[in-house]
């Protein structure tokens, strides 16, 4: 999680990185990954409010460390992320469903009000 610039953005890389001293890294921390990240989107608002302003917004470890996480055993953990996993699915899902109608809705009243197309 980045510390600076675009402040406390969670995510996953499925790749081994390299990453600079910007970064927060939960070094004995075992929970499950899936977990953790949405544990982190949860609290990504409030750690923009409370980001130390200058030329670019900041967190510090002491807001960070100052943050307790309740971690339920690892069971619950893994069910409870793939029910948000899921539900993040079907909204992604939701929303090309709804562009896609968009932009159909779009090219008819192009067709229509351009009068291309005739209604009779």
């Amino acid at each position: 999680m980045s510390i600076c610039a675009t402040v406390g953005r969670p995510i996953i890389t499925k790749i081994d990185v390299c990453i600079h001293d910007g970064f927060v890294v939960f070094d004995d921390l075992e929970p499950d990954q899936l977990f953790m990240y949405y544990v982190l989107k949860w609290i990504e608002p409030d750690w923009l409010k409370h980001g130390q302003t200058g030329s670019q917004m900041n967190l510090n470890t002491g807001l960070i460390n100052g943050t307790p996480i309740k971690l339920p055993p690892r069971a619950e953990q893994i069910a409870i992320a793939a029910v948000l996993s899921d539900m993040d699915a079907e909204l992604s899902a939701l929303v090309a469903r709804r562009d896609k109608t968009r932009n159909l809705k779009q090219a008819m009243m192009q067709e229509l009000l351009t009068g291309r197309t005739r209604l009779v």
